[in-house]
């Protein structure tokens, strides 16, 4: 335990050091083109990754693709922090739907407005879901795709979709802006879990953390078949992702 504990302050003294040396030096990058905020994203994900792989002992594992050049709403499970920051580098800084009070963090707000955050109030209005969308087709139209949690928080690890349903407005999203969902599941939350200081790097038992980039789900559906499609899909994907690492004591 006593290791576990120092390997974790290490990972975060690398993690929030280094992200607040970046986030400092590339303040110039704020009045530049979107280009260079799609950089500052590169860097941050592999600060992310090899603090993992020096002070935590664990690899990173990618299994599947997309089409980089077709916008997209990809469709991400979320468990902890960690899926925030790797996404912004593996999908090329998209335009991430995300609550309207970390935009205004001191400094790291400014870049998410940079890269073309979508911030949002938690209220499932219909007012609200048409701000959504609208911020969403004109980033769309710029060539960034949307990047959307859609249980709308992070979940504990074995949470049930009972307590933590699949919120609605992704659907309208999916709907309005007629454009593909790509479903990704990972096995982040068992080293790093929901609002946890302690990494636990040894719930891995290959050292490694696998994010899955599943098949689109195709434009035109119904909002039940959809719903229960992105569920099923993202679910049973990272419950099996969870059990090949921990030996299925997390499910």
């Amino acid at each position: 335990m006593v290791i576990n504990v120092i390997k974790s302050i290490l990972f975060n003294l690398h993690f929030y050091i280094l992200t607040f040396l970046l986030v400092i030096i590339m303040l110039p990058i704020l009045i530049l083109p979107f280009l260079f905020i799609k950089i500052v994203a590169k860097i941050w994900g592999s600060i992310l990754v090899l603090g993992m792989k020096i002070w935590l002992g664990l690899n990173l594992k990618i299994i599947g693709n997309y089409n980089k050049n077709k916008p997209c709403i990809i469709a991400v499970k979320h468990q902890s922090a960690w899926e925030t920051v790797l996404c912004t580098s593996l999908f090329d800084m998209p335009s991430i739907v995300l609550k309207k009070e970390l935009i205004y963090l001191p400094i790291i707000g400014m870049y998410f407005l940079k890269g073309r955050a979508i911030p949002i109030i938690r209220e499932n209005t219909i007012e609200a879901l048409k701000k959504i969308v609208k911020m969403a087709k004109i980033n769309l139209n710029k060539g960034s795709s949307i990047l959307i949690f859609p249980q709308g928080t992070r979940v504990p690890l074995n949470a049930s979709t009972k307590d933590y349903p699949y919120q609605s407005g992704i659907y309208f999203l999916y709907s309005q802006c007629n454009i593909p969902v790509i479903p990704v599941a990972h096995n982040a939350g068992l080293f790093w879990p929901k609002n946890s200081f302690l990494k636990f790097p040894n719930r891995h038992k290959t050292k490694t953390v696998t994010i899955e980039i599943m098949d689109e789900i195709q434009i035109g559906l119904d909002k039940k078949t959809f719903m229960d499609k992105l569920e099923k899909s993202i679910e049973e994907k990272t419950k099996k992702l969870i059990k090949e690492e921990s030996h299925g004591r997390f499910i």
